[in-house]
Protein backbone atom coordinates (compact mmCIF):
# COMPACT_ATOMS: atom_id res chain seq x y z
CA UNK A 1 0.00 0.00 0.00
CA UNK A 2 1.38 3.43 -0.84
CA UNK A 3 0.93 5.59 1.71
CA UNK A 4 0.37 9.37 0.58
CA UNK A 5 2.59 12.41 1.13
CA UNK A 6 1.59 14.47 4.01
CA UNK A 7 0.09 18.28 2.50
CA UNK A 8 1.16 20.99 5.27
CA UNK A 9 -1.73 23.60 5.82
CA UNK A 10 0.63 26.32 6.23
CA UNK A 11 4.57 26.90 5.34
CA UNK A 12 5.08 30.61 5.85
CA UNK A 13 7.37 31.62 3.19
CA UNK A 14 9.93 35.15 4.45
CA UNK A 15 12.33 36.42 2.44
CA UNK A 16 15.17 35.01 1.51
CA UNK A 17 19.05 35.67 2.42
CA UNK A 18 20.04 36.82 -0.61
CA UNK A 19 16.95 39.12 -0.53
CA UNK A 20 17.43 40.41 2.83
CA UNK A 21 21.29 41.11 2.08
CA UNK A 22 21.30 44.24 1.24
CA UNK A 23 18.60 46.04 3.69
CA UNK A 24 21.02 44.09 6.36
CA UNK A 25 24.30 46.00 4.08
CA UNK A 26 22.37 49.26 4.99
CA UNK A 27 22.17 48.31 8.63
CA UNK A 28 25.54 47.46 9.35
CA UNK A 29 26.36 50.97 7.59
CA UNK A 30 23.84 53.04 9.51
CA UNK A 31 24.75 51.06 12.56
CA UNK A 32 20.40 52.24 14.14
CA UNK A 33 19.35 48.76 15.21
CA UNK A 34 15.92 50.40 16.25
CA UNK A 35 13.98 53.23 17.82
CA UNK A 36 12.58 54.57 14.47
CA UNK A 37 15.46 54.27 12.13
CA UNK A 38 16.19 55.14 8.67
CA UNK A 39 14.79 51.42 7.19
CA UNK A 40 11.97 51.63 9.65
CA UNK A 41 10.90 55.13 8.73
CA UNK A 42 11.20 53.65 4.92
CA UNK A 43 8.74 50.81 5.69
CA UNK A 44 6.56 53.15 7.23
CA UNK A 45 6.27 55.85 3.92
CA UNK A 46 6.21 52.58 1.59
CA UNK A 47 3.16 50.92 3.68
CA UNK A 48 1.12 54.36 3.66
CA UNK A 49 1.77 54.57 0.25
CA UNK A 50 -0.22 51.55 -1.01
CA UNK A 51 -3.71 52.56 0.54
CA UNK A 52 -5.91 55.41 -0.56
CA UNK A 53 -7.47 58.05 1.94
CA UNK A 54 -11.10 58.14 2.21
CA UNK A 55 -10.13 61.61 4.19
CA UNK A 56 -7.10 63.29 5.01
CA UNK A 57 -3.67 61.33 4.44
CA UNK A 58 -2.83 57.28 5.13
CA UNK A 59 -0.66 57.16 7.97
CA UNK A 60 0.82 54.29 9.56
CA UNK A 61 2.01 53.15 13.26
CA UNK A 62 4.19 50.53 13.23
CA UNK A 63 3.85 48.05 15.85
CA UNK A 64 5.37 44.82 17.74
CA UNK A 65 2.35 42.89 16.68
CA UNK A 66 -1.26 43.16 15.40
CA UNK A 67 -1.97 42.47 18.84
CA UNK A 68 -0.10 45.35 20.73
CA UNK A 69 -1.85 47.23 17.28
CA UNK A 70 -5.68 46.89 18.84
CA UNK A 71 -4.91 47.12 21.77
CA UNK A 72 -3.48 51.11 21.16
CA UNK A 73 -6.05 51.87 19.12
CA UNK A 74 -8.87 50.84 21.54
CA UNK A 75 -6.57 53.17 24.21
CA UNK A 76 -7.37 55.49 22.37
CA UNK A 77 -10.96 55.58 21.05
CA UNK A 78 -12.57 53.88 23.62
CA UNK A 79 -14.81 56.18 25.35
CA UNK A 80 -13.70 56.34 29.08
CA UNK A 81 -16.06 55.91 32.04
CA UNK A 82 -17.07 53.04 30.28
CA UNK A 83 -16.34 49.33 30.79
CA UNK A 84 -17.40 47.26 27.64
CA UNK A 85 -16.02 46.75 23.72
CA UNK A 86 -18.66 44.79 21.92
CA UNK A 87 -16.66 42.37 19.56
CA UNK A 88 -17.64 39.11 18.03
CA UNK A 89 -16.93 35.62 19.48
CA UNK A 90 -15.74 34.13 16.48
CA UNK A 91 -12.53 35.61 15.84
CA UNK A 92 -8.94 34.65 16.50
CA UNK A 93 -8.61 34.66 20.40
CA UNK A 94 -5.97 37.25 20.12
CA UNK A 95 -8.84 39.89 19.57
CA UNK A 96 -10.21 39.21 23.02
CA UNK A 97 -6.64 39.43 24.86
CA UNK A 98 -6.44 42.89 23.01
CA UNK A 99 -9.45 44.21 24.28
CA UNK A 100 -8.65 42.88 28.05
CA UNK A 101 -5.22 44.18 28.09
CA UNK A 102 -6.91 47.87 26.60
CA UNK A 103 -8.64 47.95 30.16
CA UNK A 104 -11.86 46.62 28.70
CA UNK A 105 -14.64 43.63 28.96
CA UNK A 106 -15.07 42.06 26.01
CA UNK A 107 -19.33 41.68 25.17
CA UNK A 108 -19.45 38.89 23.02
CA UNK A 109 -21.95 39.05 19.98
CA UNK A 110 -22.78 36.64 16.77
CA UNK A 111 -21.61 37.29 13.22
CA UNK A 112 -23.79 37.08 9.97
CA UNK A 113 -23.73 33.81 8.90
CA UNK A 114 -23.33 34.76 5.26
CA UNK A 115 -20.14 37.25 5.37
CA UNK A 116 -18.23 35.53 9.07
CA UNK A 117 -18.44 38.90 10.16
CA UNK A 118 -20.27 41.65 12.53
CA UNK A 119 -22.77 44.28 11.07
CA UNK A 120 -24.69 46.67 12.40
CA UNK A 121 -27.83 45.65 13.13
CA UNK A 122 -26.01 42.77 14.91
CA UNK A 123 -24.42 45.63 17.22
CA UNK A 124 -27.38 48.02 17.53
CA UNK A 125 -29.39 44.57 18.65
CA UNK A 126 -26.87 43.48 21.53
CA UNK A 127 -26.83 47.36 22.86
CA UNK A 128 -30.50 47.13 23.73
CA UNK A 129 -29.80 44.25 26.29
CA UNK A 130 -26.49 45.54 27.62
CA UNK A 131 -26.38 47.43 31.06
CA UNK A 132 -24.67 50.48 29.88
CA UNK A 133 -23.34 51.87 26.51
CA UNK A 134 -20.07 50.54 25.05
CA UNK A 135 -16.78 51.87 24.97
CA UNK A 136 -16.06 50.61 21.64
CA UNK A 137 -16.72 48.74 18.79
CA UNK A 138 -14.14 45.86 17.51
CA UNK A 139 -14.82 45.33 14.37
CA UNK A 140 -13.33 41.91 12.97
CA UNK A 141 -12.26 41.27 9.20
CA UNK A 142 -12.92 37.71 8.80
CA UNK A 143 -10.07 35.83 7.39
CA UNK A 144 -8.47 39.05 5.92
CA UNK A 145 -11.76 40.04 3.87
CA UNK A 146 -11.35 44.14 3.22
CA UNK A 147 -13.70 45.91 6.18
CA UNK A 148 -16.63 47.86 4.72
CA UNK A 149 -15.47 51.30 6.06
CA UNK A 150 -18.64 53.20 4.85
CA UNK A 151 -20.96 51.29 7.14
CA UNK A 152 -19.13 51.80 10.11
CA UNK A 153 -18.59 55.06 9.40
CA UNK A 154 -22.25 55.03 9.37
CA UNK A 155 -22.67 53.49 12.48
CA UNK A 156 -20.49 55.56 14.45
CA UNK A 157 -22.23 58.96 12.98
CA UNK A 158 -25.84 57.51 13.85
CA UNK A 159 -24.13 56.06 17.51
CA UNK A 160 -21.46 58.04 18.44
CA UNK A 161 -19.75 55.03 19.66
CA UNK A 162 -15.99 54.56 18.06
CA UNK A 163 -15.19 51.60 16.18
CA UNK A 164 -11.81 50.06 15.27
CA UNK A 165 -10.88 47.52 13.14
CA UNK A 166 -9.15 44.32 13.96
CA UNK A 167 -8.23 43.62 10.20
CA UNK A 168 -5.40 41.20 11.02
CA UNK A 169 -5.37 39.51 7.91
CA UNK A 170 -5.94 42.11 5.75
CA UNK A 171 -2.80 44.14 4.94
CA UNK A 172 -2.54 43.24 1.60
CA UNK A 173 -6.10 43.75 0.77
CA UNK A 174 -7.04 46.78 2.30
CA UNK A 175 -7.01 49.47 -0.50
CA UNK A 176 -8.96 52.28 1.81
CA UNK A 177 -7.99 53.82 5.05
CA UNK A 178 -10.06 56.03 6.83
CA UNK A 179 -9.98 57.96 10.22
CA UNK A 180 -11.50 54.83 12.00
CA UNK A 181 -8.15 52.56 12.61
CA UNK A 182 -7.68 49.52 10.84
CA UNK A 183 -5.07 46.92 13.07
CA UNK A 184 -3.72 44.72 10.97
CA UNK A 185 -1.20 41.91 11.43
CA UNK A 186 2.25 41.49 9.91
CA UNK A 187 3.06 38.11 11.40
CA UNK A 188 4.61 35.10 9.20
CA UNK A 189 1.54 33.54 8.66
CA UNK A 190 -0.04 36.97 7.02
CA UNK A 191 0.46 37.70 2.67
CA UNK A 192 2.49 40.75 4.22
CA UNK A 193 4.55 39.49 6.83
CA UNK A 194 7.86 40.25 8.28
CA UNK A 195 7.85 37.36 11.08
CA UNK A 196 6.07 39.37 13.97
CA UNK A 197 4.74 42.59 13.35
CA UNK A 198 1.84 44.97 13.25
CA UNK A 199 0.65 48.15 12.23
CA UNK A 200 -2.14 51.18 12.55
CA UNK A 201 -3.47 52.32 9.37
CA UNK A 202 -5.56 55.59 9.80
CA UNK A 203 -6.29 58.81 8.00
CA UNK A 204 -6.33 60.46 11.08
CA UNK A 205 -2.84 62.04 11.83
CA UNK A 206 -3.57 62.99 15.75
CA UNK A 207 -4.71 59.45 16.21
CA UNK A 208 -1.21 58.06 14.46
CA UNK A 209 1.04 60.65 16.00
CA UNK A 210 -0.48 59.28 19.86
CA UNK A 211 -0.19 55.80 18.82
CA UNK A 212 3.23 55.99 17.42
CA UNK A 213 4.36 57.88 20.69
CA UNK A 214 2.58 55.04 22.70
CA UNK A 215 4.97 52.57 20.97
CA UNK A 216 7.78 54.27 22.03
CA UNK A 217 7.06 54.93 26.45
CA UNK A 218 5.28 57.99 25.10
CA UNK A 219 8.03 60.35 23.86
CA UNK A 220 6.85 63.28 21.22
CA UNK A 221 8.84 65.35 19.54
CA UNK A 222 12.70 65.62 20.15
CA UNK A 223 12.67 65.89 24.35
CA UNK A 224 12.63 62.76 25.64
CA UNK A 225 9.66 63.60 27.89
CA UNK A 226 6.55 60.89 28.09
CA UNK A 227 3.57 62.82 27.10
CA UNK A 228 1.27 59.85 27.05
CA UNK A 229 1.32 56.33 28.65
CA UNK A 230 2.78 53.64 26.58
CA UNK A 231 5.43 50.95 26.89
CA UNK A 232 7.87 49.97 24.20
CA UNK A 233 5.80 48.82 21.26
CA UNK A 234 8.23 49.48 18.32
CA UNK A 235 9.62 46.96 15.61
CA UNK A 236 13.44 46.69 14.90
CA UNK A 237 15.23 47.87 12.06
CA UNK A 238 15.90 44.51 10.58
CA UNK A 239 11.78 43.79 11.22
CA UNK A 240 11.73 46.96 8.62
CA UNK A 241 14.51 45.34 6.17
CA UNK A 242 11.89 41.98 6.32
CA UNK A 243 8.97 44.31 5.53
CA UNK A 244 11.02 46.62 2.84
CA UNK A 245 11.90 42.92 1.02
CA UNK A 246 8.53 41.59 1.53
CA UNK A 247 6.73 44.84 0.04
CA UNK A 248 9.49 44.33 -2.99
CA UNK A 249 7.86 41.38 -4.14
CA UNK A 250 4.41 41.71 -2.71
CA UNK A 251 2.55 41.79 -6.19
CA UNK A 252 4.13 38.49 -7.19
CA UNK A 253 3.12 37.07 -4.21
CA UNK A 254 -0.57 38.12 -4.34
CA UNK A 255 -0.86 37.03 -7.90
CA UNK A 256 0.82 33.13 -6.78
CA UNK A 257 -2.05 33.57 -3.71
CA UNK A 258 -4.41 34.50 -6.83
CA UNK A 259 -3.71 31.75 -8.99
CA UNK A 260 -3.56 29.12 -5.66
CA UNK A 261 -7.55 29.98 -5.25
CA UNK A 262 -8.47 29.90 -8.97
CA UNK A 263 -7.44 25.76 -9.02
CA UNK A 264 -9.44 25.75 -5.42
CA UNK A 265 -12.70 27.57 -7.22
CA UNK A 266 -12.48 25.27 -10.51
CA UNK A 267 -12.26 22.04 -8.34
CA UNK A 268 -15.03 23.30 -6.24
CA UNK A 269 -17.67 24.33 -8.57
CA UNK A 270 -20.84 22.26 -8.09
CA UNK A 271 -19.98 21.01 -4.41
CA UNK A 272 -22.54 22.03 -1.80
CA UNK A 273 -19.76 24.41 0.03
CA UNK A 274 -18.95 27.61 -0.39
CA UNK A 275 -15.45 30.33 -0.06
CA UNK A 276 -15.69 33.24 1.14
CA UNK A 277 -16.97 35.71 -1.34
CA UNK A 278 -14.70 37.97 -3.40
CA UNK A 279 -11.66 35.72 -2.31
CA UNK A 280 -9.01 35.14 -4.83
CA UNK A 281 -10.71 38.06 -7.17
CA UNK A 282 -10.93 40.84 -5.25
CA UNK A 283 -8.77 39.76 -2.22
CA UNK A 284 -6.38 37.36 -1.30
CA UNK A 285 -5.95 35.70 1.78
CA UNK A 286 -2.73 33.30 3.50
CA UNK A 287 -5.70 30.90 5.43
CA UNK A 288 -7.96 29.97 2.42
CA UNK A 289 -11.32 28.14 4.29
CA UNK A 290 -14.10 26.96 2.65
CA UNK A 291 -17.93 26.60 4.41
CA UNK A 292 -19.50 23.12 4.87
CA UNK A 293 -23.30 23.08 4.58
CA UNK A 294 -23.71 21.33 8.09
CA UNK A 295 -21.77 20.30 11.31
CA UNK A 296 -22.06 16.54 9.88
CA UNK A 297 -20.98 16.88 6.45
CA UNK A 298 -17.94 18.94 8.09
CA UNK A 299 -16.75 16.09 10.50
CA UNK A 300 -16.84 13.80 7.74
CA UNK A 301 -14.45 15.91 5.48
CA UNK A 302 -12.44 16.43 8.47
CA UNK A 303 -12.37 12.46 8.85
CA UNK A 304 -11.56 12.00 5.12
CA UNK A 305 -8.73 14.66 5.25
CA UNK A 306 -6.75 13.36 8.22
CA UNK A 307 -7.20 9.56 6.23
CA UNK A 308 -5.43 11.23 3.22
CA UNK A 309 -2.81 13.18 5.23
CA UNK A 310 -4.06 16.49 4.22
CA UNK A 311 -3.53 19.42 7.06
CA UNK A 312 -6.82 21.26 7.71
CA UNK A 313 -7.13 24.07 10.73
CA UNK A 314 -10.26 25.58 12.60
CA UNK A 315 -8.30 28.76 12.37
CA UNK A 316 -10.83 30.30 14.73
CA UNK A 317 -11.02 27.37 17.02
CA UNK A 318 -14.97 27.94 18.30
CA UNK A 319 -15.56 31.30 19.24
CA UNK A 320 -13.59 33.41 22.47
CA UNK A 321 -16.38 32.03 24.35
CA UNK A 322 -15.32 28.16 24.40
CA UNK A 323 -11.72 29.45 26.04
CA UNK A 324 -11.44 29.11 29.25
CA UNK A 325 -9.55 32.18 29.83
CA UNK A 326 -12.79 33.77 28.93
CA UNK A 327 -15.45 31.22 29.46
CA UNK A 328 -16.95 33.97 31.78
CA UNK A 329 -17.54 37.07 29.66
CA UNK A 330 -20.87 38.56 28.93
CA UNK A 331 -21.82 37.84 25.49
CA UNK A 332 -25.37 37.98 23.29
CA UNK A 333 -26.77 35.62 21.74
CA UNK A 334 -23.90 32.93 20.00
CA UNK A 335 -26.50 30.66 18.41
CA UNK A 336 -25.12 31.22 14.58
CA UNK A 337 -21.43 31.30 15.90
CA UNK A 338 -22.20 27.43 17.75
CA UNK A 339 -23.56 26.18 14.33
CA UNK A 340 -20.91 27.80 11.96
CA UNK A 341 -17.44 27.58 13.41
CA UNK A 342 -17.22 23.77 13.10
CA UNK A 343 -18.04 23.94 9.58
CA UNK A 344 -15.06 26.93 8.43
CA UNK A 345 -12.65 24.43 7.55
CA UNK A 346 -8.67 26.28 6.58
CA UNK A 347 -7.71 24.36 3.51
CA UNK A 348 -3.80 24.08 2.42
CA UNK A 349 -2.84 27.24 1.26
CA UNK A 350 0.67 28.15 0.50
CA UNK A 351 3.65 28.18 -2.28
CA UNK A 352 4.05 24.20 -2.63
CA UNK A 353 0.59 23.50 -2.85
CA UNK A 354 0.57 21.89 -6.50
CA UNK A 355 -2.29 21.49 -9.02
CA UNK A 356 -2.66 17.76 -7.88
CA UNK A 357 -2.74 18.75 -4.17
CA UNK A 358 -5.50 21.01 -5.01
CA UNK A 359 -6.97 17.94 -6.43
CA UNK A 360 -6.46 15.48 -3.88
CA UNK A 361 -8.16 18.02 -1.19
CA UNK A 362 -11.12 18.76 -2.96
CA UNK A 363 -11.80 14.89 -3.63
CA UNK A 364 -12.03 15.12 0.17
CA UNK A 365 -14.57 17.65 0.08
CA UNK A 366 -16.90 15.57 -1.88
Amino acid sequence: MVVPSAIPVLLPALPSADQLLPYLRRIDANRTYTNYGPLTREFTDRLAARFSPRSGQPGVTLTSSGTTAIELALRIRARPGLRHCVMPSYTFIASAHAVANAGLVPFLVDVDEHSLALTPAIVIEAMRHMPAPPAAVLVISPFGAPPDLAIWEAFERQTGVPVVFDAAAAAASISEVGHQPQCVSLHATKVLGIGEGGAILCSDPDLVGRATAMTGFGFMGTERVSVVRGGNYRISEYAAAIGLAVLADLDRTIERLERLTSFYADRLQNLDLRLQEGVGTEWVTMTLNVVLPSRHSADAVKAKLDANRIGWRHWWGLGCHTHPAFADLPAGDLSITNELAPRVIGLPFHERVTADDVGRVCECLR
